[in-house]
């Protein structure tokens, strides 16, 4: 993570973000035309005549895409099978490129459950699952996708980009309020080293920004106390013990300070009773316990054995917490007695809260796998701690991923993640088009990857390289959706708007449905003079909400009406894109009076 600064949370929102879910799923839809074997290819022999029999009808009408008469015939065979891999996962597939998603899933999950070694069912439930919009089924497909394939470069490279696009959409919903901002400095505090000065004053900012966050005030007493500043973290503590005097880092603050005072019976006190509720809040604190703040060899109490004795297990450790027997998953949460609140059955009615309350308990454990789809699940129930630990947990996965492609030796992989971590994570294009470049040199001919580099080249302001690299990749690939968009996006820039239209509409050609690339149209006709064509394309998606922060797109709408002669509705847009203009404008003042 290792942001280090108040201004280093605040990463601008880019237009290449604005992707929508009918663009999402032909991208993938394109992924897996190449990846993947059709689901009609390998029928089992052993299948029963009349069921091999329909299965060979519906592979036909499948093969030439003739979904309408191949999906009732494959949904006849999975009444009667409904195990049938093959049937499962055609039906899946076709639902899916039929443009119902959510009915896919079902069908897809039983083919995944039929054949577990198999990956072709959990690739297609990623499509569907991203077109959906709903990261908890994706996050699942792909990491039983990860595990099921042992962790290949495909699947690592496609679950590490999912953690970087999480964790930046989350950010920037965090970054749009005053609370959220705490949250975010949280979590840049947490990039820093213990005892350090950056983690310290992050912490302290996190509080004033939201000083109802749970366990904040003990954790800044806690960065306060490493750097010998005991007054300050009194201050904290009063604040952690009116709010939360059994939250772990209270607990841990107030072992500390007694400790630092020699009162060890007190301090060790606190410490088990930390560990009672939960040994991996125990395991944290004694893992950055300070060495110096131990009493001597004759108080054999054992947590100071666990302290002093760095080379043996510790046995509070391994010990099972202790008490809270009967508590609800509610109450469990409360007293952070996560194990417990883990060892709960899992109820399959859970409601958000119950997913909220499981998913923390999973990270604050250090189960980030386990966490991050109940995380997703439990969003509304709290959001703004559910997204502090779903980025978190993001974080870990993709650097996590990172690490694996590299102790691999995939050096083409491992530069690329790299650069898409600078790109997301960052805001740091041109550290990105550093390891882009890296990566193409291990995979010369690779049109995506060949895309993601001359993005990186327009954004560093290198327009020449940008767009000399987008041709590389098209001649790799004539059909690659983001290499078609950059060189659009160059030619945008610089006013060459002719030689842009054609671009985009070679881009709403693949992706007729893309709501960037009909915008963009919408602004290029108006450029060359076309506002009907103008009115045509930025209507019906200004109408479906597409983002105008400040106006400027219903501005040009509006200015179009009016050479159509049409004077009600240039009125109305025109009033619009007042309003928009001024609430940005108060916007920026309000932040301006915040950060003052």
């Amino acid at each position: 993570m290792g942001r280090s600064g108040r201004e280093s949370t605040r990463v601008p929102q880019d237009r290449r973000l604005q992707r929508s879910a009918s663009r999402k799923l032909a991208v993938w839809l394109q992924v897996l035309a190449i990846a993947l074997p059709s689901a009609a290819q390998g029928i089992n022999p052993k299948e029963s005549e009349e069921i091999a029999a329909q299965l060979k009808a519906a592979s036909a009408f499948h093969e030439r895409a003739d979904y309408a008469h191949s999906i009732p015939i494959l949904k006849r065979i999975v009444q009667i099978s409904p195990r049938n891999y093959r049937a499962n996962l055609m039906l899946g597939e076709d639902l899916l490129r039929s443009g119902k998603p959510q009915d896919a899933l079902a069908p897809l999950r039983a083919a995944s459950e039929a054949r577990p070694d198999d990956l072709v069912a959990l690739d297609f439930t990623v499509a569907a699952a991203e077109s959906l919009d709903d990261p908890a089924t994706e996050s699942e497909a792909l990491e039983s996708a990860v595990a099921r394939s042992g962790g290949d470069e495909r699947h690592l490279l496609v679950w590490a980009n999912f953690c970087l696009n999480r964790f930046h959409a989350l950010e920037m919903a965090l970054l749009a309020t005053r609370q959220g901002e705490g949250a975010e400095l949280r979590i840049s505090a947490w990039g820093n080293p213990e005892g350090s000065e950056a983690r310290e004053s992050l912490l302290e900012q996190s509080a004033a920004a939201d000083p109802q966050q749970r366990g904040i005030w003990g954790e800044l007493g806690i960065a306060q106390l490493e750097l010998d500043k005991q007054a300050e973290a009194r201050k904290s503590l009063n604040e952690a013990e009116s709010r939360e005097p059994q939250e772990a880092a209270t607990l841990r603050l107030e072992a500390l300070l007694a400790a630092a005072e020699h009162s060890w019976q007190p301090a060790e006190e606190r410490l088990l009773a930390l560990g009672a509720r939960s040994p991996a809040e125990l395991a944290k604190a004694l893992r950055f316990w300070p060495s110096t703040l131990a009493p001597g060899p004759w108080d054999t109490g054992a947590v100071w054995n666990c302290i002093r004795t760095t080379t043996a297990p510790c046995p509070l450790l391994a010990a099972p917490p202790q008490g809270g027997e009967g508590l609800s998953a509610k109450d469990l949460y409360a007293e952070g007695r996560w194990e417990q609140l883990k060892a709960l059955p899992e109820v399959a009615t859970a409601d958000r809260s119950e997913w909220f309350w499981r998913g923390v308990a999973q990270a604050r454990t250090g189960d980030c796998l386990q966490a991050i789809p109940l995380l997703e699940r439990g969003m509304k129930a709290n959001e703004r701690e559910d997204s502090l630990y779903l980025q978190v947990c993001y974080a870990s996965e993709e650097q996590r991923s990172e690490d694996r492609l590299g102790a691999a030796g995939n050096q083409g992989a491992f530069h690329e993640l790299k650069g898409d971590s600078a790109l997301s994570l960052r805001n740091d294009p041109a550290a990105a088009q550093k390891e882009y470049a890296k990566a193409v040199r291990s995979r010369p001919k690779d049109a995506r990857l060949l895309s993601r580099l001359a993005e990186a080249y327009r954004l560093v302001g290198d327009p020449a390289h940008a767009r000399a690299t987008a041709l590389s990749a098209l001649a790799v690939d004539p059909r690659q959706p983001s290499a078609i968009q950059t060189i659009a996006q160059v030619d945008l820039n610089e006013r060459q708007y002719a030689e842009a239209l054609v671009r985009l509409k070679q881009l709403a050609a693949l992706l007729p449905r893309d709501a960037w690339t009909q915008v963009e149209l919408g602004i290029t006709y108006g450029q060359l003079g076309q506002p009907g064509e103008t009115v045509h394309y930025l209507e019906p998606q200004l109408a479906a909400g597409y983002p105008d922060p400040k106006g400027a797109l219903h501005a040009q709408l509006a200015n179009a009406l009016r050479k159509l002669g049409r004077a009600d509705e240039a009125r109305q847009a025109a009033a619009e894109a007042s309003r928009l203009a001024n609430a940005s404008l108060e916007s920026h003042e309000r932040e301006k009076s915040d950060t003052q």
